[in-house]
């Protein structure tokens, strides 16, 4: 009886310490860091946001407390604009976080089996390898070389690490959600945050074809919760993509309008269905009525999508600006068409390709291609209720030929989101025997597991008689 007594003790003393160990280290931790930092207002949230850290690692663990910096610094993504300090304008809040993330995952995949994509690793390799050689022989191999850096953190440590960790499909829902909510935030904070020339709404990013294209990727994102979740949300997520639309068209952006049609035709040939096609041209009958309209009469606005895809607005002034940026990035690739000229004016056309083949040459560019191209093979070689990620990483795809961004953590959140599952051949190479066992308790009833295992039982005792 006293050891029952002694041992209930130890459980509630071992339960109660779980709470009271973090709230102490917590109180310790306000009490020493926080005056340390009373003279500063980076130095107090540095310090309250250490503490919050420890204290999440004590109550949930270093992969919860991953989980919620990573959900976070996704949701924050498309806010590129908010900075943890004013005076580093190439870091941005969610990249912190997400950093953050990343670095709480490390204690828990060292001790797994690492089961890396072998097509992403080879074209991120040679992409890589590739960007070194062509900085250390260009005229400014130290800018040069610091775009590398940017393109190894920004484009390749996500997919890297979520391909290692593996988590599976709840991760990517909880991530999906994250991106959308923080579009559909961004969109309601444009009407008082932030507006572009023209008029053009910007939101918390840094310029508003940034705000368009991640509105684009989130829309991406909603149609797969819509395919994946149960139907109650489902329509709550094709809410969100509806105010994530207006994103699209507030910020004024035509590649994200052009995408998100093409993300749209291209959803019912993945998904196979023809109600999906029907239901689309029949939402769609009132959109061609409106543009039909806008083009009877005129529409050159500046401030939305379709107004600027008719030439309105700035769009005259951007094309041609376009034009003379790539006749200098093909001069560029002309003189140097192998390996480039190196990434220190990575972003000077408005084609990521043609970018890319000015920056690295034509080896870098098939690299390049290949890793987009592994995105999407992966995409079609996970569980296939998730099939449908590959209309976002499509998107992305299809307006690279029209925008300058590459490396940003706001596109490789999403095209990083299938990397989170484990391909089809290591589900189907589970243990068979195991899921024989697993499938015959699902499928035989109670009464006759219970028989089967009566059976079992006499026949063993038969044999050791």
């Amino acid at each position: 009886m006293m050891r029952i007594e002694v041992g209930q003790a130890r459980v509630t003393l071992m339960r109660w310490g779980g709470w009271l160990l973090p709230a102490a280290v917590m109180a310790v931790s306000l009490l020493v860091l926080v005056p340390l930092a009373t003279s500063s207002v980076v130095g107090g949230v540095a310090a309250i946001a250490l503490v919050a850290g420890v204290t999440s690692i004590g109550v949930v663990g270093f992969e919860g407390t991953a989980i919620g910096a990573l959900a976070i610094g996704v949701a924050l993504s498309p806010m590129d604009n908010l900075r943890p300090v004013a005076a580093v304008s190439f870091v941005s809040l969610s990249d912190v976080l997400l950093l953050v993330g990343v670095g709480c995952l490390m204690p828990v995949v060292l001790g797994r089996r690492w089961s890396l994509d072998p097509w992403f690793v080879a074209a991120v390799t040679g992409l890589s390898l590739t960007a070194i050689l062509t900085s250390v022989l260009s005229d400014e191999p130290l800018a040069s070389l610091n775009s590398v850096l940017r393109l190894v953190i920004g484009a390749m440590l996500l997919p890297i690490a979520f391909m290692i960790w593996r988590p599976g499909a709840s991760m990517v829902v909880v991530f999906s959600w994250a991106y959308l909510l923080g579009n559909v935030a961004n969109f309601l904070a444009s009407f008082t945050q932030g507006v572009g020339d023209g008029g053009r709404r910007i939101g918390f990013s840094t310029h508003p074809n940034i705000m368009g294209l991640c509105a684009m990727l989130a829309i991406g994102v909603a149609i797969v919760l819509w395919e994946v979740m149960p139907r109650f949300w489902g329509v709550v997520a094709l809410g969100a993509a509806t105010l994530c639309a207006g994103g699209v068209w507030v910020s004024g952006s035509r590649a994200a309008l052009l995408a998100v049609v093409a993300m749209l035709l291209l959803y019912p040939v993945v998904s196979r269905s023809v109600l999906t096609a029907v239901t689309l041209f029949g939402l769609s009958l009132p959109v061609i009525f409106v543009a039909a309209q806008a083009i009877l009469a005129g529409e050159n606005s500046s401030d939305n999508a379709f107004g600027r895809l008719l030439g309105g607005g700035s769009a005259s002034y951007s094309d041609l600006d376009r034009r003379m940026l790539a006749d200098v990035a093909r001069a560029q690739f002309e003189a140097h068409p192998v390996i480039g000229a190196g990434l220190a004016d990575i972003y000077a056309a408005h084609n990521i390709y043609l970018q890319i083949v000015a920056a690295v040459g034509v080896v870098g560019l098939a690299f390049f291609v290949a890793m987009l191209a592994s995105v999407l093979l992966r995409c079609l070689s996970v569980d296939r209720r998730f099939l449908l990620l590959i209309l976002p990483c499509f998107g992305y795809v299809m307006i690279g030929a029209i925008t300058t961004i590459i490396w940003d953590r706001f596109v490789w959140c999403v095209l990083a989101l299938p990397f989170l599952l484990p391909l089809m051949r290591d589900q189907d190479d589970a243990d068979p025997e195991v899921d024989g066992a697993a499938q015959e308790t699902v499928d035989t009833p109670p009464a006759a597991v219970g028989a089967t295992a009566s059976a079992q039982k006499d026949g063993a005792t038969a044999r050791e008689r």
